[in-house]
């Protein structure tokens, strides 16, 4: 549930940028900002609304297709990697390009995309395919929306602005996996493609309300982006079939682009950071605790329920609505959280709190569904109160000129991250087999297995936490 703070960084160097323009005065006094923000606002709830949609529906689709949850999964973590690799990009067009035009481009691209899913649905490649094209154009939205703030409204007002942003994030999540839990049950999965072509709607309120912009053209590293993708596409079908031709991508392309960065001095990122061992340290235990997230939270919890549980998406949907509204209460209360704990003490409480969830459902497996949605509130809160002291530690000795880009980057991998977590769990989901002795037998033996893993990977990170991030801290 990260994806909202991917953006923080745009919204940074936008402000910066937008200071510097000599003609701000007069072209905020020609934008209409209290009518603009409603409609950008608007229409970036809705792009998160029908991510988050499709996010639930994995054991709906294995029905359907008759297929395994790892080939499903890739209609979520392909539309993650192009949102996060689709923020950067949408970001530095906008100072070439108009938000409105982007906009405009970013509703079309989520229409056509949604558009051919609907007419393909009965083939899954083809609704991959289709998830790509529409998340290029969902990744648009919140990129732009704190852009725009940043840009046109003024400074004693951003925070508050921006400030939507986050609690709109929990907002969408609970209204997405309701939309799909609820279409998925009582209408036909596919249907749920024909929802956002209401975004088209809102193209005539973005031409009306929205400036014509003029920029300078600023360069795109489209080939440091691509190698990125590379990285994260190849770790991902390796940890799909664990296939030797894979890892050996893998491992070329992390080659490759180190490389690569090593000698482009306008990459969109340089070996400079790599250089500082706080920052990838840090780097290193966000990978693997928010891939966790996505493994518990937006995937092995919903096959569980509906495996174990045999309960609808409906039901399941249901479910996500006290954890995310408390995660957003917690999330509220971050500043207050800051004051009474350092940045170590709440990331480990916060880890602490992540482990002993997942590992309480691994142990409780069949216990009452009041324990699960308890686990479901506890882990949410934990990851939403992590989020800030986390991302404060990797920047703690990174230079002021550079945290901008750092920011960026350390929140592209959390997206890249939950895309690998939705990856690794769906395999373990298909054919995980520990033989562990006191699990117990049958369906229920075996997502215990599946969240003991898990648990696993996120102890991980808190040992790599303890052992290499604490000690860096001053």
């Amino acid at each position: 549930m990260s994806f909202q703070k991917y953006i923080s960084e745009v919204a940074v160097e936008a402000q910066i940028s937008a200071n510097k323009m000599q003609m701000k005065e007069k072209t905020e006094q020609k934008v209409q900002v209290g009518k603009a923000v409603p409609v950008i606002l608007f229409l970036m709830i809705f792009s998160l609304v029908i991510d988050n949609s499709f996010k639930i529906i994995s054991p709906k689709l294995v029905e359907y297709f008759g297929t395994s949850a790892s080939t499903v999964s890739w209609q979520v973590t392909l539309a993650g990697l192009v949102i996060g690799m689709g923020a950067v990009v949408y970001a530095s067009l906008s100072d070439s390009i108009s938000i409105r035009t982007l906009l405009i481009v970013g509703v079309s691209l989520i229409s056509l995309g949604s558009l051919f899913g609907y007419l393909v649905h009965a083939n899954l490649w083809f609704v991959v395919l289709a998830r790509v094209i529409q998340a290029a154009g969902l990744g648009a939205t919140e990129t732009l929306y704190l852009i725009f703030v940043a840009r046109y409204v003024e400074p004693a007002k951003q925070k508050k602005y921006m400030g939507f942003s986050t609690s709109s994030f929990q907002l969408a999540t609970v209204i997405g996996t309701l939309t799909g839990g609820f279409i998925t049950t009582f209408m036909a999965w596919q249907n749920l493609f024909l929802v956002p072509l209401l975004s088209l709607l809102v193209i005539p309120f973005i031409l009306k309300y929205l400036p014509k912009e003029r920029g300078v053209r600023k360069h795109i590293d489209i080939l440091g982006i691509v190698l990125i993708a590379t990285v994260a596409v190849s770790s991902m079908v390796y940890l799909t079939n664990f296939s030797w031709l894979m890892l050996g991508l893998f491992i070329t392309s992390v080659a490759v682009f180190l490389a690569y960065i090593s000698k482009k001095k306008n990459a969109f990122i340089t070996i400079g950071f790599f250089k500082n061992k706080l920052f990838v340290f840090t780097l290193v235990v966000a990978l693997l605790i928010y891939s966790t997230q996505a493994a518990f939270t937006l995937n092995a919890f919903s096959f569980l329920m509906t495996d174990v549980y045999k309960i609808g998406l409906d039901a399941v949907s249901l479910m996500f609505i006290p954890a995310c509204l408390a995660a957003a209460i917690v999330g509220s209360l971050s500043g207050l959280i800051a004051r009474k704990l350092n940045s170590v003490s709440a990331v480990t409480i916060a880890m602490l709190v992540i482990i002993g969830s997942i590992l309480a459902g691994t142990f409780l497996m069949g216990a009452s569904l009041i324990v699960f949605v308890a686990l479901l509130i506890l882990s949410s809160c934990a990851f939403a109160m992590m989020y800030a002291p986390l991302m404060h530690t990797s920047l703690e000795k990174m230079p002021d000129e550079n945290k901008g880009t750092a920011i960026g980057f350390y929140n592209l991998c959390i997206n890249i991250a939950m895309s690998i977590g939705f990856t690794y769990s769906s395999r373990f989901i298909d054919g995980l087999n520990l033989h562990l002795n006191f699990f117990q037998t049958g369906i229920k033996g075996h997502y215990s297995e599946v969240l003991f893993v898990i648990a696993g990977i996120a102890f991980l990170a808190l040992l790599v936490f303890q052992g290499m991030v604490k000690h860096q801290t001053k």
